[in-house]
């Protein structure tokens, strides 16, 4: 399954400000080159009980809800 805007999402590896289980919102993904120049894609989510967002890879995230 794809991750999309609107998914809700669980954080699947603890990050400084974020523990591993934290749920949030996927508000908009961006494809990028990495650094071996591969293109990968980048979501941005708006974590529950933040008030910014933060970047995850999907490796990093799995969804709870998809959206449509």
């Amino acid at each position: 399954m794809s991750i999309q805007p609107g998914n809700l999402i669980k954080t699947t590896r603890a990050r400084i400000g974020c523990p591993k289980g934290t749920v949030g919102l996927v508000t908009e993904h961006h494809s990028v080159r990495g650094g071996n120049g591969l293109p990968m894609i980048v979501y941005v989510v708006k974590l529950h009980g933040a008030d910014h967002t933060q970047r995850f890879l999907e490796r990093d995230m799995e969804v709870l809800n998809a959206s449509g």
